[in-house]
């Protein structure tokens, strides 16, 4: 499991990158809603800090609610790794719905320009 400090800056990268990719088309393409990019990179900034909060967490059961200490390890490092696959699932699908949001901004004549492009 890497270090809570590798998942956060995991985190603000993938978030500086996703609002760095709606600044970036919001100074290319001129037709899109200047409020709506706004919007989203707010968005996305706040859900960086949410996301950045939810890496600390702690385990509160202690040594004595278990049989013994191996079961007690178990149990934590269960926890751990449950929680932050939630923490990286919820992270994936909520940058998603950010990309989404920014597609949908798209006129019909830039998503074909843009499949152009990639081809």
């Amino acid at each position: 499991m890497p270090s809570k400090r590798t998942l956060k800056k995991s985190i603000k990268s993938a978030c500086g990158n996703v609002a760095g990719e709606c600044i970036f088309a919001q100074m290319r393409l001129e037709n899109l809603d200047q409020d709506k990019v706004e919007n989203i990179v707010c968005q996305v900034a706040l859900m960086q800090i949410g996301f950045i909060d939810r890496v600390s967490t702690k385990f509160d059961k202690k040594v004595s609610d278990f049989a013994d200490a191996k079961a007690f390890r178990k149990a934590r490092t269960q926890y751990f790794k449950n929680y932050y696959s939630s923490l990286w699932q919820d992270l994936t699908d909520n940058i998603e719905k950010v990309v989404e949001e920014m597609n949908a901004m798209l006129t019909p004549e830039q998503k074909e320009a843009n499949k152009q492009e990639a081809n």
